[in-house]
């Protein structure tokens, strides 16, 4: 008996194991599973939200011919004089930067197209934004980019795989700013080489987003100002929406902004020279299709898929006056005016995108992009002036997808920040005691 109990024991406990080991590949399995789907939604994720600024050019046909006009020899030889070389619009000969002027001069005259310039800066890792700016953009287009040293190559590579692949690059006209020590310097075109331009096989444009760069390798700073303020000076129109190269217009700003402007006259409301007219501006998340119509947008906001620029990180910054009232009304497929402003306490702190002139005050070129507030001093000026702001409805600008979240990582990030905040505060200080000098007779103190 004690026998056969014994063996009962033996087969329960050898068929506990068998059904164990039975079952531990099956919840190794199950618990896998979920990693394993999750790991191919990342992977499909992936693909859908890293598509890079001008991706949608690698169908594209190269052109025989180019649909830029390149000058001072470019794109064989890059041979511009002394007298090429311009200072800073503000600074002057005492600015650290110098400026080459129509590196690309637009094939297509401003008397052909809107006269409204989009006007816009890059540094290289941001080159190929202007691909996207162009296929939405229906006026001309000025780009001004930070080429120091070898990156005037970088650019240049870039420029010539646009321009023979893209036909609205015959609207843009692009200008290199860079250091007084650091001239533009492409070695495979320099009078030593025996290397000569090799002529692109295909649209694809190379990711310049991640690539080391003599700006990154020598920690240069970024002359955001400089480069703005060239860009819009460059401008062969009246009007001009000086803007960031990452923010993709809606659908025929520009035609819609004239036609609204046209309208205004045929009322006969005078047009003031000190009224600038404000184009919100907004982010999506990353997985989702820029908005043409103010109608997209508004559904994915209503999605909450969409909020006004920089809603998370800085909340005064790009919220604008009359927000409620925009979000709550589609005036269709024109452009009006919603409401006009100062801005004055509590927008004291408001920095717009908008369509202005050449005449409108420059940027500070002291300040540089690292330090961040490099439009405030600018958007004093215009309050000290008495400056009124139109916030325009059913235009908009979209920044390219993903939208800016606070962690304790992007702190992180940012702590190389530190010189450069201190640099542009001290630079500020100056900036706003010199700016109340010059407007003395203003006594607005709610700037």
């Amino acid at each position: 008996m004690r026998c056969g109990k014994f063996l009962a024991k033996v087969r329960s406990v050898l068929a506990l194991i068998a059904f164990t080991t039975l079952l531990v590949p099956i919840i190794i399995l199950l618990n896998r599973r979920p990693s394993i789907l999750t790991r191919n939604y990342q992977q499909i994720n992936f693909q859908i939200t890293t598509r890079i600024p001008g991706s949608f050019l690698k169908n594209y046909p190269v052109s025989n011919q180019s649909f830029c006009k390149f000058n001072y020899g470019l794109p064989e030889k890059f041979n511009y004089k002394k007298e090429d070389i311009k200072f800073g619009a503000e600074l002057g000969e005492k600015g650290a930067y110098r400026v080459v002027y129509n590196v690309i001069d637009a094939r297509k005259s401003s008397l052909l197209t809107v006269p409204l310039t989009y006007a816009s800066h890059a540094s290289i890792e941001f080159v190929n934004y202007i691909s996207e700016i162009a296929i939405k953009w229906d006026g001309p287009i000025s780009l001004a980019m930070f080429v120091p040293d070898a990156d005037a190559e970088i650019a240049i590579n870039q420029l010539v795989t646009l321009c023979q692949c893209l036909p609205d690059m015959s609207r843009v006209s692009v200008h290199f700013i860079f250091p007084l020590k650091h001239p533009p310097y492409i070695p495979s075109l320099s009078s030593s080489s025996k290397n000569t331009f090799t002529p692109i096989t295909s649209c694809s444009l190379k990711d310049t987003s991640t690539q080391i760069t003599f700006r990154s390798r020598n920690q240069l700073p970024y002359p955001v100002n400089v480069c703005r303020n060239s860009a819009k000076l460059a401008a062969k129109t009246q009007f001009i929406l000086v803007s960031d190269v990452e923010l993709i217009p809606s659908d025929q700003l520009a035609t819609k902004f004239f036609l609204m402007v046209n309208q205004l006259k045929e009322k006969k409301r005078v047009e003031n020279p000190s009224a600038v007219y404000v184009v919100p501006v907004f982010e999506i998340e990353r997985y989702e299709k820029i908005p043409g119509s103010k109608s997209e947008l508004l559904e994915l906001i209503k999605d909450e898929k969409a909020v006004y620029f920089h809603r998370h990180i800085c909340f005064h910054c790009q919220k604008f006056p009359g927000l409620q009232h925009w979000l709550q009304n589609d005036p269709g497929d024109i452009i009006k005016p919603l409401t006009v402003t100062k801005r004055e306490y509590p927008l004291h702190r408001w920095e717009p995108i908008y369509i202005g002139r050449k005449t409108d005050p420059l940027y500070s070129e002291a300040l540089s992009w690292e330090g961040k507030q490099d439009k405030m001093t600018q958007m004093l000026e215009m309050c000290l002036i008495g400056y009124k702001f139109v916030i325009l409805d059913g235009a908009f600008l979209v920044h390219w997808p993903g939208i800016k979240r606070k962690s304790i990582e992007m702190k992180l990030r940012n702590k190389w920040r530190s010189p450069y905040l201190l640099q542009n505060s001290r630079q500020y200080s100056v900036i706003i005691n010199e700016l109340f000098n010059k407007h003395k007779k203003t006594k607005n103190t709610k700037c």
